[in-house]
């Protein structure tokens, strides 16, 4: 398909209009997500706004990693580089420029996308597992740097000033922003040109460069895209958790999670890591907060069957089942149509 619309005439704009339409589809339809996770917000106690924080703060990380693994096919390890910087960035603002949490969080967010762009010169360089380790390794140091790093207190982690931190229904509100934002840039990347020209590289980077996508350039744009975004929901994980250390925000936990969402939801949709995120999250550790031990065997187990059984995830599953439900009713419903009643 994408080999099809990039082989087409120059200035041919027939296949970008459907995109363009299910886009703006897909933008309305999340509009209205939207606002009814804020009218939720509006009617939910202390605990609904608690955990729709964490679980948009989770969202948005799951979409940002589809966005550069699902997308592009750059399988990333490094998540924990991205949320651990963005998260440094905006306590030390926070605390040393007495900056509040919004231009802090923009910080985290422009500091987390330089570093996308850093290390993109040697890592772009990479395919496949190269890629993935080279991401782990970059993680790896950086925890190490921080651990040992005086001017962000080493070991002793920092905080983010406690005065400075929003309450609870502004933190609701924050998390949903920075949820649709996310899953909005999926939107626009999936359901346009670039989309298009994003997934003939990652079937086949090769015929892409034959066919004159600059292959390197969209990597790359993806990439600080996915780290940007990565960034806001390190910020908001941030604000959330007040105080934390090196180990903690470059840990590689922040992958596992992110991984295990899209690929249970869904890899390379945009409903998917959403879906993905209110199975692991909501599903399981919430539910099974009380006994982590359990929590990991179960979502580790969920795992284990999507990968055997439903490979392409949960979302496509539903979508699949639901077409091929149509496609049996509809010749019987237009059959039982056509037959004249009884005289």
């Amino acid at each position: 398909m994408a080999t099809t619309a990039l082989s087409r005439a120059p200035g041919s704009v027939a296949p970008a209009l459907p995109l363009r339409r299910r886009g703006i589809a897909a933008l309305g339809a999340l509009v209205l997500a939207g606002a009814a996770c804020l009218a939720l917000g509006e009617v939910g106690g202390a605990g609904v706004l608690s955990l729709g924080t964490t679980l948009f703060a989770y969202v948005a990380l799951a979409q940002a990693w589809n966005i550069l693994g699902g997308f592009s096919g750059q399988m990333s390890l490094g998540v924990g580089a991205f949320v651990g910087t963005s998260a440094y960035a905006m306590a030390l603002t926070m605390t040393r420029l007495g900056w509040s949490w919004l231009p802090g969080m923009v910080a985290g967010m422009v500091v987390a996308g330089a570093l996308s762009a850093l290390l993109a010169l040697p890592l772009l360089r990479l395919k496949g597992d190269y890629f993935a380790v080279g991401t782990l390794a970059a993680t790896l140091a950086l925890d190490a740097w921080f651990d040992n790093w005086s001017f962000v207190n080493k070991s002793m982690g920092v905080s983010v000033p406690i005065q400075a931190v929003p309450g609870q229904t502004e933190m609701y509100v924050i998390g949903l922003v920075v949820a649709l934002f996310a899953v909005g840039s999926a939107i626009v990347m999936r359901w346009s040109t670039f989309g298009v020209r994003l997934l003939a590289i990652r079937e086949d980077d090769l015929a892409a460069r034959l066919l004159g996508v600059n292959v390197s350039g969209y990597r790359l744009v993806v990439m600080v895209v996915s780290g940007m975004l990565i960034g806001l929901a390190g910020g908001v994980f941030a604000l959330s958790l007040v105080s934390f250390v090196p180990d903690g925000m470059f840990a590689m936990s922040w992958t596992i999670e992110a991984l295990v969402m899209v690929v249970i939801g869904g890899m390379g949709t945009v409903i998917g890591p959403i879906v993905g995120a209110v199975a692991v999250y909501y599903g399981i550790t919430t539910e099974l907060a009380n006994f982590p031990t359990l929590s990991l065997f179960f979502e580790g187990g969920l795992l284990l069957v999507i990968v055997r059984f439903v490979p392409g995830g949960l979302w496509p599953f539903v979508v699949r089942s639901a077409r091929r439900s149509l496609e049996w009713r509809g010749p019987a419903i237009r059959s039982a149509r056509a037959t004249p009643p009884p005289s």
